[in-house]
């Protein structure tokens, strides 16, 4: 008992440094381009998506994102400690969300199944609190790119290369496993995860030609996808046993006795 639960506090801790180090890498130049450019992306996927209750599971400095959606009440959910004010954040653990089942209009993970232990896990709770005709957007690094290249071979494994890198057919397959429809599907990032600012720019062309001719190796996927309604249908009784025919009998007057 005592080690099971010593074991579950030191992945706990893993995970939290983990979120960390990946809070902190979004600050930095390279972190900071993947946020607008995803930023840009979700603007257009929420153009049309409306509802009353949206929430990011993420950490912190992610709360940018949440301004591409037209809905009113955002919030964030992480385990990290919110630095930043005016932005609601409700600290949780993402393997138990407190929040009711089919409440939840939209849902974002944005590269949060990239830096947990047990990513399908924490998918099935996000699909939990999705209403029915409700969204799920999420985001991940994808290893089939020049960004999973740089991950394999690199031996400083620091954030973001630290990360899972989950493919984008296992996620598909997790999402219609939870009863949800693919949506729409979006590449981006053709660019080398380069450092250096002005080769960063340098290589801006790469985006046109990766879009025109090479979609699937983009460096970062963005899926949505919609929850199904399961329709009530009507249930036929079928009787094993024949009901008698009615009879009405009548017991007032007779007609005979002409009263």
């Amino acid at each position: 008992m005592l080690y099971t639960i010593a074991w579950e506090g030191a992945h706990l801790v893993k995970t939290y440094r983990t979120l960390q180090h990946w809070d902190h890498w979004l600050s930095r130049f390279l972190g900071a381009r993947v946020l607008e450019a995803e930023q840009k992306i979700l603007t257009r996927i929420c153009a049309e998506r409306y509802g009353k209750h949206a929430v990011l599971i993420g950490v912190p400095r992610q709360h940018t994102l949440l301004n591409a959606s037209h809905i009113s009440n955002r919030v964030i959910m992480s385990p990290l400690v919110n630095k930043f004010k005016d932005v609601q954040t409700i600290e949780s653990d993402f393997y138990e969300l407190p929040i009711i089942p089919g409440s939840i209009d939209l849902v974002i993970l944005p590269h949060t199944l990239d830096f947990i232990d047990n990513p399908h896990r924490l998918l099935l709770e996000a699909c939990r609190i999705v209403k029915p005709e409700g969204d799920i957007i999420i985001m991940g690094f994808n290893p089939l790119s020049l960004w999973g290249l740089k991950k394999y071979m690199s031996k400083n494994k620091n954030s973001p290369w630290n990360g899972n890198f989950i493919a984008v057919s296992k996620v598909v397959e997790w999402l219609k496993l939870a009863d949800f429809q693919i949506m729409q599907e979006d590449m981006l990032f053709f660019r080398p995860p380069v450092t250096h600012e002005k080769t960063f720019h340098k290589l801006r062309f790469l985006e046109w030609i990766g879009r025109k001719c090479f979609m699937p190796f983009g460096g970062i996927y963005t899926l949505t996808a919609k929850a199904k309604v399961i329709p009530l249908m009507p249930i036929k009784l079928l009787w094993k046993q024949k009901i008698a025919p009615l009879s009405a009998t009548f017991s007032g007057p007779s007609m005979r006795d002409g009263k």
